[in-house]
């Protein structure tokens, strides 16, 4: 028994006569058909996995404003410059009461921190599943600053936060100086 006659090659010449010159090559594309395959299967499965999210957006029902406990509720001001201004309960009492404080989006001592701190604290009371963040942006806060804090409310777990349009809060942190005009 012959051994080499066994053996297939992806690629092999055949000759016609033993007397003539030119040589058919004859290739196998099995491979290349494999992996044409196997690329269409990768890409189709990468794309569906990167299909956009999207952030479901309660609205509130029509009627009177709902009123929330002060000890629950941290109001977060996005501002220009990538600058947060926040505070807890109402701000009159936080500008008197020097607790008005400014923050950024990094991650060391950004509003993540700041969000943590008080679910810290509440939950010391048990009441952290009751967080209220009230979102109220400056007309100079860009898209992708508000963006940033919505993204912190998920990343962080608030179930409660309310994107405003009270300007009253943003009319008196100008008029105390906190927020440029």
């Amino acid at each position: 028994m012959n051994l080499s006659s066994k053996f297939f090659f992806m690629a092999e010449v055949l000759t016609r006569n033993a007397g003539s010159r030119r040589h058919a090559i004859k290739v196998d594309l099995t491979p290349m058909v494999d992996l044409g395959f196997l690329l269409i299967s990768f890409f189709i499965f990468t794309t569906s996995l990167t299909k956009p999210r999207e952030m479901r957006l309660n609205l509130p029902a029509d009627g009177p404003p709902l009123a929330f406990a002060e000890s629950t509720t941290l109001t977060v001001i996005p501002t220009a410059n990538d600058v947060v201004c926040y505070f807890d309960g109402k701000p009159e009492d936080a500008i008197a009461a020097g607790r008005v404080q400014q923050t950024g989006y990094q991650l060391v001592n950004g509003l993540g921190d700041v969000i943590r701190k008080k679910q810290k604290a509440l939950d010391a009371t048990g009441e952290k599943s009751k967080l209220k963040v009230l979102i109220s942006p400056d007309a100079g806060c860009s898209y992708k600053n508000i963006v940033a804090v919505m993204d912190e409310m998920v990343i962080n777990g608030v179930k409660t936060y309310t994107l405003s349009e009270d300007k009253s809060i943003i009319e008196l942190m100008q008029r105390a100086g906190f927020i440029s005009r």
